[in-house]
């Protein structure tokens, strides 16, 4: 970081401790559940100066961040190298052979050839399939107890070893659950998004 000045906030850039380069200190939340909304705030968001959008499979708008972006790079006044782009795999893509293909499905949403980084979205898999809130008839959600987080990482880390993402990482992951992933990790979580708010 340049300064500690709030005003310097926006352009502020923190080194990441394994992939490459920085992340933007300020980012955007895509969690948007209006198509349209999302594309105009996507839009509106790179042109008051936004360089970092968080989006999700979960989020359901994958392809309309995507399709802002694409357009403000086409018009030559950002490039894609310029914008940090992290997106997450959802619970019910947890088994290693799912990581991969969530993860292509992901990028070609956003309509872009590599991400930033690539996060597992909660440390809890889901029953593997289509629909992203499982549940049994009593309304309770369908864990998947076949895979373990490690597992999960283990395909990330090949998704970064292929250089299709440029750092991995993990979001509302609690202390327990992260420590010993850490220590058994080849690859070390470059980040840990967690949400703290008023």
């Amino acid at each position: 970081m340049t300064s500690n000045h709030p005003s310097n906030l926006r352009f502020a850039k923190i080194p990441l401790n394994f992939g490459t380069g920085t992340i933007p200190a300020l980012g955007f939340g895509t969690l948007i559940p209006d198509p349209a909304e999302t594309k105009s705030a996507t839009t509106n968001a790179l042109r008051v100066g936004f360089r970092h959008f968080d989006c999700a499979e979960r989020y359901r708008n994958e392809r309309e961040v995507g399709e802002s972006l694409q357009a403000e790079f086409a018009t030559g006044a950002i490039a894609r190298e310029d914008v940090f782009i992290t997106t997450k795999l959802w619970n019910t893509n947890h088994r290693p052979e799912r990581v991969e293909p969530a993860f292509d499905a992901s990028r070609e949403r956003l309509g872009i050839s590599y991400v930033d980084l690539y996060l597992i979205h909660t440390p809890f898999a889901f029953q593997p399939g289509n629909n992203m809130d499982p549940r049994d008839q009593a309304g309770n959600i369908i864990y998947d107890r076949g895979v373990t987080l490690l597992e999960t990482w283990r395909a990330m880390e090949s998704l970064a070893d292929q250089g299709k993402c440029r750092a991995i990482g993990l979001s509302d992951v609690v202390l327990e659950n992260l420590l010993p992933l850490y220590e058994a990790a080849r690859i070390k979580p470059a980040v840990v998004q967690v949400e703290s708010h008023p």
